[in-house]
């Protein structure tokens, strides 16, 4: 398969999967979304035209353009406020939900049908015991909510929901959930009382 039809094959899965989440999570908009044109959805949907972005340069750099997937990078940091690398291992049908603050190590695998939020990190790390450095790779339809850190050379099993604000450094087997405690909540004065009054 050419490089031209692996990277046209990519944005149809990028988009298939975008309209299934929608129909899955937002049943009211999934017609709209089905009868959208393309260019309608890559104009309006930051997340979607992020992925098209990724294709692109993935596309530079299987087509060995000299700079041209490095500098494809830094356009996408530029705009999206997104580090993510040309040689992490992106598979074709996954969504970017915002998007903002997204980072991708070179070395990060991420599979079909995963969704990433803003603020996700998938970052390189020496595991401290093995010595090994590495990114985590994600295996299919992996969640991973608003800024959640992943680092190190970890895999996220299939199925399996990283929730938002966690931080995590071992592996995760398939179809978990991984979240932080519960915030704590206490009751703060009214105003009406003073501090150390009756």
């Amino acid at each position: 398969m050419s490089a031209w039809s692996t990277c046209r094959d990519a944005v149809r899965a990028d988009r298939q999967l975008l309209m299934d989440l929608q129909g899955r999570y937002n049943a009211d908009r999934a017609n709209r979304v089905e009868q959208g044109s393309f260019l309608g959805d890559v104009t309006q949907r930051i997340g979607f035209q992020m992925t098209v972005a990724i294709r692109v340069m993935q596309l530079l750099r299987d087509l060995k353009i000299p700079l041209g997937a490095p500098l494809m990078s830094r356009l996408i940091r530029h705009l999206y406020s997104a580090e993510i690398h040309w040689l992490a291992d992106i598979a074709p049908g996954i969504a970017i939900i915002h998007g903002n603050g997204l980072v991708i190590s070179h070395a990060a695998a991420v599979g079909p049908g995963c969704l990433l939020f803003q603020g996700v990190t998938l970052g390189e790390s020496m595991d401290p015991i093995s010595k090994v450095q590495g990114a985590p790779r994600l295996g299919r339809n992996v969640h991973i909510m608003p800024n959640a850190v992943l680092i190190g050379p970890i895999t996220i099993g299939d199925n399996s929901k990283i929730g938002a604000n966690v931080t995590v450094s071992r592996s995760v087997e398939a179809w978990s959930s991984v979240r932080s405690p519960e915030p704590e909540i206490a009751q703060r004065s009214n105003g009406k009382h003073a501090v150390g009054g009756r």
